[in-house]
Formats: structure tokens, sequence, C-alpha cells
């Protein structure tokens, strides 16, 4: 440690070393001994300026043997500072002097001084038993010429250890020593400052992917917190599979963006598919205009019985029982058919045969159906004649128009879906939004010690077994953070009452889901087990699941 200012180039090495000190708070604590050793003097205090325009006091160090920092003592004695209240003060702290006028203050009476506030340093001295006599205060700026602190040193001393005041070649040394502290700051603000707007961005994409669907609720926010939230519990196991699991801060951070992206590929999925909750759905139900023609049969059947009776075709008892038989079957394929149409109910093979026999059934059309056709769907119907003139038709088909789109919106082929409500071509949409979103982050620039992130976000649909998507990975191929990220996606989409092809679900149908989603090779069995022994799943339920959905729950028949 340098004695003098002549012995100073050890010091010019100390102050290159501070870059390489991890955190910020440590770097200005090891700053601020560098500035007291330059000028020998007993105390340097720093004041930082935020961003709402706040002078608070940061930190302190104290050049005097046996005499620990002390911060508290420093904190009390100057409160934080509005500076655009203090503008008009007449009488101002040497720092507010600095910050307000922007200026160097430099004095070698303090308590003589009748143009400033020494109202701390009295306090300050008493509490030190100490005598504040020559004080120096100088502001920091950034490279943009924006304050970014102010410097106060009190009491140098020369070589026999007398105070004296702050001569021109002291401060000229303190200026020179001090603008690296002034970058290091500046650096960290905008690391600070880049980190918050990738943050910012990646939670508008969420929220964007999120308000798309006005079914899918905070699905982006809610994956996150679970994830954080069982990650923690793997990284605190002290027995067991992940005794020796640790995730360094930059791992932490790649999940937690991971997390918040893994659905960005639904962008560029149809909201009708991600929001499908009935067979027929496309923008609407189209229950309805089946419903249409099932009356159009209806009326037709009464017409024909009134037709009969009027040519007196066979007696009125005979009629009318003819006439409530086929208003009978008509109510029952059509109730079946609505039933159909609804994802809960699997389909048997003898239901299939069933839609295929009312498909059959055939009305009369009278108005063209070439009519309020776009160009597109014109394109389609390679016959328009069959559709301009009066034509019979099937009560179910699938019609040329429904098949020209990129997903088959064909009637009889999407009632005929066994389970669920997402045919073949929108399964195979909605899978693609994993390589999509694998693609999209791909694209963005992320810095090596966030690499992870793509890896994270896109084996989140994988299984354990290989029967996963996008990849087909196996367990051993599939990181524990993207396996974490699986049980939370899961679990946040089981516990969510807000999706419309599905009715909320007791936490204990849940678990019994998940609990059979392990056993079947999807979810990670070591993963599951700490999701329930640690608790993870009761410490969401409670802040986030609906308390109608939370019923009595027994973990161990869960593991």
């Amino acid at each position: 440690m340098p004695t003098s200012l002549e012995n100073i180039n050890d010091t010019i090495f100390d102050l290159l070393e501070t870059s390489e000190i991890d955190d910020l708070s440590s770097r200005i604590n090891r700053n601020l001994q560098i500035l007291a050793q330059i000028s020998l003097s007993d105390m340097v205090l720093f004041f930082s300026i935020s961003s709402d325009n706040f002078m608070n006091f940061e930190q302190g160090y104290i050049n005097i043997p046996d005499r620990p920092s002390p911060n508290i003592i420093f904190s009390n004695i100057f409160p934080p500072v509005f500076l655009p209240e203090i503008r008009n003060k007449e009488i101002k702290t040497p720092a507010e002097i600095c910050a307000v006028n922007n200026e160097l203050f430099n004095t070698s009476n303090l308590y003589k001084d009748k143009s400033i506030d020494v109202t701390p340093y009295k306090s300050l001295d008493e509490e030190l038993n100490y005598f504040t006599v020559s004080l120096l205060a100088f502001p920091i700026y950034s490279s943009k010429k924006s304050l970014l602190g102010v410097i106060q040193l009190i009491n140098p001393r020369n070589s026999t250890g007398k105070i004296i005041g702050f001569t021109k070649d002291i401060i000229k040394k303190l200026n020179s020593a001090s603008k690296l502290l002034a970058i290091q700051i500046e650096l960290e603000h905008q690391t600070n400052s880049y980190n918050r707007l990738l943050e910012s961005f990646i939670e508008v994409i969420a929220k964007a992917i999120d308000n798309k669907s006005p079914y899918t609720g905070e699905h982006c926010q809610k994956v996150p917190v679970i994830t954080r939230m069982l990650a923690s519990a793997a990284i605190a196991a002290t027995s067991g599979p992940f005794k020796n699991f640790e995730m360094s801060e930059n791992e932490l951070y790649s999940l937690h963006i991971a997390s918040l992206l893994h659905d960005c590929g639904k962008i560029t999925t149809p909201d009708y598919i991600v929001d499908k909750s009935t067979k027929l759905e496309t923008p609407y139900n189209r229950i309805h205009e089946i419903r249409d023609r099932f009356e159009i049969l209806r009326r037709d059947a009464h017409i024909e019985y009134l037709q009969k009776r009027l040519n007196n075709v066979d007696t009125k008892e005979n009629l009318q029982a003819e006439f409530v038989e086929k208003v009978k079957k008509l109510t029952d394929d059509y109730n079946f058919i609505g039933k159909c149409n609804i994802g809960d109910y699997p389909l048997t093979d003898n239901d299939l045969t069933r839609l295929d026999e009312i498909a059959k059934s055939t009305f009369l059309r009278y108005f063209s159906r070439m009519v309020g056709l776009s160009w597109n769907e014109k394109k389609a119907i390679s016959d328009s004649k069959l559709y301009d003139s009066p034509q019979e038709e099937h009560l179910l088909e699938d019609r040329p128009e429904q098949l020209k789109f990129l997903y088959n919106q064909g009637e009889l082929t999407n009632l005929k879906i066994r389970t669920g409500t997402i045919n073949s071509e929108e399964r195979n949409k909605i899978n693609d939004h994993i390589s999509t979103t694998i693609d999209m982050l791909k694209d963005l620039s992320f810095p090596p010690e966030l690499s992870n992130i793509i890896e994270y976000a896109g084996a989140h649909h994988e299984h354990i077994d290989g029967s996963g998507y996008p990849n087909g990975l196996t367990g051993d191929q599939i990181s524990i953070p993207a396996k974490i990220m699986a049980i939370a996606d899961v679990y946040e989409a089981l516990t969510a009452r807000d999706r419309p092809y599905k009715t909320p679900k007791k936490l204990s149908q849940v678990l019994s889901i998940m609990r059979d989603m392990k056993n079947t090779g999807h979810l990670d069995p070591d993963l599951f087990d700490l999701f329930i022994t640690s608790g993870v799943y009761m410490e969401y339920a409670k802040e986030y699941v609906a308390k109608d959905q939370l019923d009595d729950i027994n973990p161990e028949e869960y593991l």
C-alpha cells in the first residue's frame, strides 16, 4: 500500500485490478480505499445519484487503523435527498452543492465556512469522537456527462500525519483515479439497463402470446413461477437423486428467460386451433349449421306428414306415430352429434359407424352455394354447377371448400376425432410451435452465458420415453432444467380454469393425471416425486389455483 503521493505506482495497479472484482459494491469499496490511500485521507464517502433524482449515501471508508467503516452511522447521518427539492435551499451540504451545481467543493476549515450546512458533520464528529477540518467533494460523470455520484474525502494528511488541505496536485490525482470508478459504475448501470430491457422485451412477448387468446390467461407468466420453485427445490436437495444438482446464476437466469419464452412459437399458431373447444370449431362453433339442417329435416317431416294427411294416405294415428318416430330419431341423432362435438367424450367404433350412417341422410338445397363465396373458396370447387342449382345434400360431409384450408375443416372428419377436439393437421400445427420457438430463439443473439435458453425452451415437450417432440429425445438426452419446465408447463395447464376445451379440474385429478404421465414415461419420475415431496405443488396451488379446485390431498398416493 502506498504511504505518500510519490509512491503511487502500486496504486495504479490496484485501480486496474478493481475491474476484476465481481460485484459493484465491492468494486466501489476498493476504489474508495485507493482514493483514501492516494490522498492519505481519513475518510472517503460515496453518494450515488438514482434515476429518479435522489442522492443516496452508498458507501464509506475510514482510513484510520483499527476503525471499521461504520456505514450504518453514515446512512443515518446522510439520509436520501431529493435533488429538485433542495435546488433552492439557501445553505447546502458539500455533497448537495456538488450534485445540484455540478461543481467541485474544497475547504481547508469546514466549520469556519458559513456558506455551507455543517450539521451532518457535527453529528459525524460526535458519533466517531472525531474532528473534521478539510473536506473535498467532487462529482463524477458518465461518458455521456450525466451525473453518477459525488465523492467526498475528509482530512488528508502529509507524510508526518498532519492534517493538510486538498492541493491542486492531490485533486488532479483524485480526479484521474475516480474516472475508473465512474466507468465501472456506468458499465454496471448499462448492463443492468440492458438486462432490464431484454427481460421486459421478453415479458412483452410472453404477455402478447397469452393475450393472443382470451383463454390462455397468464400461462407464460405462471410457468416461470413453478419452474423457479421446482428448480430451487432440486438445488436445495441434500439427499436423493438431486443431492449434487447445482445451477449457476447464469443457468438460473437462462431457465427463467426460457420459461417466459417457451411458447413464443405459438404466435404463429391460429387462435382457433389453440382455443379449439369443440371439434366443429373454426372461428365459431359450426354445430349451429348442422342444427339448421336438422331443423330443415324436421320441417320436411312435418310437411310430409301434413301432405299424407291431406291425401288420406293412411290413418291419422299411423301418420302421427310415423311423424313422432322421425322427430325422435332426428332429435336423438342431433343430440348424439352434439355429444360427439365435445372432446371429453371418447368415440368408439360403433360411434364412428353411426356418424357415417347419419351422414347419409339428405335434404334438398334450393339456394346456390356459390353466392357469397370468396374467389379463393370458389377455386376449390371443381363443378360449380352442382353448387349453383338445387341439389340433394348430405346431412354431414367434407365439402371441397372445407378441405382447401391448411387444416382439414371437414365436418365429418372433425366429428370423427376419437378423443379431444384437434384433428391430425391441427395437432401437427400445434406441435410445430416448438420448432418455431427454437427457430425464433436461434435468431436472437443471446450472449454465450445464456446459450442454454434454446435447449431449455425447445425441449419442454420431449418425453422421457422418447415419444415427445420435436426431436424425440429420451430421458438421458434431456437436461434437468428442461425436465423441470416440462412439469411446470403441464401443471399450469392442468390447474388453469380458463381453458375452453376442458372443465376446471380438482387438484387431486391434476396430480393423478401427472402421476399417470410419470408412469407412462412422459414426465421425469424423480423430478415429479420431488415436486410432490418438496410441497412445490401445494405452494403454487395456494397462491394461484382457485380455492374450489383444492381438495384433500394425500401426497403418498402420487409417489
